[in-house]
């Protein structure tokens, strides 16, 4: 909470100093291209790098609360005016992003890693706020706890971030995940609260709670109890009393400090039977000790434990970890010491520690290193990576130490140096890589061209033709970085950052913070110009506008709506693979429908267009702007919305304006009477309103053709015939009327079931008959002596069909002989098969008994080609003779 000297300050202060006075804020930093600053901490070297100065407007000494959102996301900071707190949201480098915030007893902020601040109240109520102070959600842990005591964050597999709390009775509430919070608890078996805890998730497994009371540790996780760790006894110091734990990036090893150890020297343990003097010599001769253990993420195993003697690290406000091999322990806002707890140290080796001054510091911790954000300044410290001691520091026996020293040989126009110490270099490609890697490590742009330059060099020494592409990819990253790093942008990512969380979170984040102009320059380098993160920056930008607009109290009209609609237009329009409807859609969601309609306008997909007409429910705009693209798909489209969403009559009337619409309707109707059983007199009401006579007379004779009932049939044609006569078709007319003639005869032999050709050919035997049905249905000579032919053979009057053999039949034989094969009269096949003559003829008889072969030397010698490709085609039937069937084709095709 607030110190009566913090309050004191503030109040003796300027109005200005103070942020929440409402003066204009400071200006943003600059950024410092400073040479990197280097210690060596044992076998670790850390790196101070000098980010940004003239920081003066995040007024550090003013703040109460702190955090910075991993990743070199923006930091948040909570300020105390009388009776009031206000939450201020800045980049790194200053700029401001939400001022002046209120907020209710806070106690504990933070960020998540999908870079949302967390800030939570004395009871128990926890905000979600975005970057930009937005309220994305709340947790309630006012139902499960009492007054808050303290807060842990923790990193989750999926990427999330979980919250414990712990109230003032021990008791610790948890979510697993702020986005979906679902709050489980646990209560300890002790009364008074631990000394040190935390709460961590090891990779896919469940959240555990770790509680510490002096020098006992219980551990447990959800749906278990609370479980002493009997193991961790092998190396717990059951003397001291522990103070801090935290776990590292990796969620496999934590840190952990104690206090008020005492270290002799000179002896093992004291007497009780030594005199006053001799006891106060001995601790005189003692001294106090904290020591710092780096065990395991399930206690089994301490890796290495360290004495610190110099500093009383057991009271310091801060630590945690500085890569993997280093722990820092902030003693005040002026003071922090960095210890080297790397795992190749061994007992008895000498304490490295390191003292960094201050001026009214707060620390934020990264997956590589930490960010001091000091009351002029902003500065990262890293321990550096392998390649980057081994080129920056000119190392013996370093490949790429000697190739950076030949580039800069090179550019001073020391060529002769410059391939003197190019030749020492024993592996090229080795080299080539660190010279890569250490120029994305770095934060000079000058130093990054160098590297680069180094790395470009050694590719002309390469025996092989060099692979340019993991150069390529470091030049577009690094180009990333620094636009990233401007004060404008204020994310100072590390190149380890940008691996671990990828091009797509870089532009969420920058997206969140409505760096919107940088976000696009960024995808197009990443992505090209057509990248698909491009559409989406766009797209979010248009939403934030509109919602800005929506939720403000500026009237509407359309002269606002219309300056509205060509600000958005002339971005969008600069990017012509972003769809307008897109835009439409967004003004649709912030319930704009003019504005949306102004967007819509300058859509060109046609498709799109119509999509959102109708999510307007504009349909009449719809359909016709359907109908004017002449794409049947769209207008089918805007008939189903109309007959969803409409009553018949309502659509029908709007259908019936436009011609085309109304065909395609028509056959919807059609199709859904098919399949659903839908009344046909809806399908008549529309061609009859529409005037369509055609498709009239067609429906008639679909009526006719499924028609059982004869009566209902005859009705059918005549109506079919009356529609042939409004449609002005004279031969369709007279067809009809023959038809409908024709019809009253056929019901009265009671034959109203049966065809024409049935009916001659089951009347084939009377003469009379036939002769009386071909004048009535004005049939030609040739049909009524194909039908009756195959009348008599299909009854079995031979005799009869013999008879009218005898003469001269003016269709040939072949007709016959089909008939006769057709229903099996074998005995009379050959009677007629010799009466066959001319090459047409004879050809038609041997198919009909399905002589191919035969057949097929009839079309080869008239070399009939057509022919005998069609019997080949038939041949299939018959495995044993197509082959020779084939054989006589393919000797044409060769002659």
């Amino acid at each position: 909470m607030i110190t009566s000297e913090l309050i004191e300050g503030m109040k003796e202060s300027t109005r200005t100093s103070t942020p929440s006075s409402g003066a204009k804020p400071k200006g943003d930093g600059e950024i410092c291209l400073r040479p990197s600053s280097s210690v060596f901490l044992g076998d670790q070297q850390l790196y101070f790098t000098q980010e940004y100065l003239a920081t003066n407007s995040l007024n550090m000494k003013y703040v109460v609360y702190f955090a910075a959102c991993q990743f070199s996301g923006p930091i948040a900071v909570i300020y105390a005016a009388p009776k009031s707190w206000f939450i201020w949201i800045r980049t790194i480098s200053g700029r401001i992003l939400k001022r002046d915030l209120p907020c209710t007893d806070p106690v504990f902020i933070d960020w998540t890693r999908a870079h949302c601040l967390l800030v939570l109240s004395k009871n128990g109520r926890a905000q979600v706020l975005s970057s930009i102070g937005e309220k994305v959600s709340e947790v309630f842990f006012d139902n499960q706890v009492s007054d808050v005591h303290e807060c842990r964050t923790f990193a989750t597999s999926r990427g999330d971030s979980g919250i414990a709390v712990m109230d003032v009775d021990g008791q610790v509430a948890v979510v697993n995940s702020v986005s979906e919070p679902v709050i489980w608890s646990m209560r300890p078996p002790y009364s008074e609260l631990p000394t040190a805890w935390t709460a961590f998730q090891p990779h896919s497994q469940l959240t555990h709670i770790l509680l510490i009371f002096e020098a006992v540790f219980l551990m447990g996780c959800q749906g278990e109890s609370l479980q002493v760790q009997n193991h961790a006894s092998v190396w717990v110091d059951s003397s001291t009393k522990y103070v801090k734990c935290v776990v590292d990036d990796a969620r496999s090893r934590i840190a952990m400090m104690t206090e008020n150890g005492k270290i002799q020297v000179g002896r093992e343990k004291v007497s009780l039977s030594l005199s006053l003097r001799e006891t106060q010599t001995f601790f005189e001769n003692s001294k106090s000790y904290e020591t710092i253990q780096i065990v395991s993420i399930d206690l089994s195993t301490c890796f290495c434990t360290v004495e610190v003697t110099e500093h009383d690290i057991g009271k310091c406000i801060n630590f945690g970890w500085v890569g993997n091999s280093v722990v820092f322990v902030q003693m005040s806002s002026s003071l922090t010491v960095f210890v080297n707890v790397s795992a190749r140290r061994k007992p008895g080796d000498e304490v490295l520690v390191y003292e960094k001054m201050t001026a009214n510091a707060r620390i934020s911790v990264e997956p590589d290193g930490i960010r001091l954000f000091e009351s002029t300044r902003v500065e990262f410290v890293e321990a550096a990576s392998r390649e980057k001691i081994a080129v920056l520091n000119r190392s013996l026996n370093e490949d790429g130490a000697y190739l950076y020293k030949a580039a800069q040989e090179m550019e001073q126009g020391t060529g002769h140096n410059s391939f003197a110490a190019s030749t020492v270099i024993q592996d090229m490609y080795k080299a080539i890589d660190d010279c890569i890697s250490t120029a994305c490590d770095t934060w000079q742009p000058e130093e990054q061209k160098l590297l680069l330059k180094a790395a470009r060099f050694g590719m002309a020494y390469t025996n092989t033709t060099p692979d340019t592409t993991k150069l390529m990819r470091a030049i577009k990253e690094i180009r990333v970085l620094n636009e990233l790093r401007m004060v404008r942008t204020g994310i100072p990512l590390t190149h380890r950052q940008y691996r671990i969380i990828g091009d797509t979170c870089i532009i969420n984040r920058l997206i969140d913070m409505g760096s919107y102009s940088v976000a696009i320059k960024v995808a197009q380098w990443l992505g090209g110009e057509n990248c698909e993160s491009v559409d989406r920056v766009l797209l979010e930008w248009v939403r934030r506008s509109i919602s800005k607009v929506s939720r403000s109290n500026m009237k509407m009209d359309q002269p606002a709506l219309e300056a509205l609609d060509e600000k958005i237009s002339a971005k969008l329009l600069q990017f012509p693979h972003v769809s307008m409807a897109d835009a439409a859609r967004r003004a649709i969601e912030a319930k704009l429908p003019e504005l949306a309609r102004l967007f819509i306008r300058r859509e060109t997909d046609d498709e799109s267009h119509v999509a959102v007409l109708l999510q307007l429910n504009d349909v009449s705009a719809a359909l016709t702007k359907a109908a004017a693209s002449q794409r049947p798909q769209l207008i089918h489209q805007v008939v189903r919305h109309l007959m969803t969403s409409e009553s018949r009559s309502s659509y029908e009337l709007a259908i019936s304006r436009i011609p085309l619409a109304q065909c395609l309707y028509q056959d919807l109707v059609r199709q859904e009477g098919e399949t659903r059983g839908i009344s046909s007199r809806q399908m008549l009401a529309l061609l009859e309103q529409a005037s369509d006579f055609e498709r009239q007379t067609l429906f008639h004779f679909d009526v006719a053709e499924i028609e059982r009932n004869p009566s209902e049939r005859l009705n059918a044609l005549r109506r079919a015939k009356d529609a042939a006569k409004s449609m002005g078709d004279k031969a369709i007319e007279e067809i009809l009327n023959d038809v409908s003639a024709f019809a009253p005869l056929q019901i009265q032999r009671g034959q109203a079931d049966m065809s024409v050709r049935d009916t001659i050919i089951e009347i084939a035997d009377d003469t009379a008959k036939v002769a009386q049905l071909k004048q009535q249905a004005r049939l030609n000579d040739k049909q009524v002596l194909l039908w009756t032919i195959e009348g008599l053979a299909k009854k079995g009057k031979m005799e009869q069909l013999f008879d009218l053999a005898q003469k001269r039949s003016p269709i040939g034989y072949a007709p016959f002989v089909k008939a006769c094969v057709r229903y099996k009269r074998n005995e009379e096949v050959n009677k007629y098969f010799a009466k066959a003559n001319g090459y047409s003829d004879l050809v038609a008889a041997n198919l009909a008994k399905k002589n191919y072969v035969d057949a097929a030397k009839l079309a080869y010698d008239r070399r009939d080609r057509e022919v005998l490709h069609a019997i080949h085609m038939k041949s299939h039937d018959d495995p044993v003779q197509c082959p020779r069937v084939k054989q006589l084709l393919n000797s044409m095709d060769q002659a």
